[in-house]
């Protein structure tokens, strides 16, 4: 049954379904900034090992390398952070304002409810006054008639 709040609640499940889609494009990033720091890692440790071994291999270009995109990256991860924060917490709101709506359309569709039901018995009660007082007629024009 379509309510005064079916419209509102489709505009709000596509918002929080769009607030999940880009919670989870932000983490997917988050996970991709993660495993590039841990490939960095272990490369500078492998560098370091090899550069210990072999005193003629010049490295520090490539450690300052390693250290700015791991920077970069570190930056990368703030901002990433702060914007899954700040969609988690949009995410909540629209959340909350489903849950009202959706109670509100539930109030709703049990009034509407509640009143057919109530038409209905009136229905009913009114058949069955209209039965009696015809049955209690064609009684006493039997009466009438003996």
């Amino acid at each position: 049954m379509k309510t005064p709040y079916s419209t509102a609640i489709g505009l709000q499940r596509r918002e929080v379904d769009q607030l999940r889609i880009s919670i989870g494009v932000e983490l997917g990033r988050l996970a991709e900034v993660e495993q590039r720091n841990a490939w960095i890692d272990e490369s500078v440790r492998r560098e370091r090992s090899i550069a210990a071994d072999a005193l003629d291999v010049p490295a520090t270009a490539y450690f300052l390398r390693m250290r700015a995109e791991r920077a970069m990256l570190e930056a990368s991860r703030k901002v990433i952070d702060a914007r899954v924060t700040q969609l988690r917490s949009q995410a909540r709101e629209a959340f909350g304002s489903l849950t009202v709506i959706e109670g509100a359309d539930e109030r709703y569709r049990i009034e509407e409810e509640r009143q057919l039901e109530a038409a209905n018995q009136a229905t009913i009660d009114d058949r069955s006054a209209t039965d009696f007082m015809e049955k209690r007629r064609l009684l006493r024009a039997a009466g009438r008639h003996r």
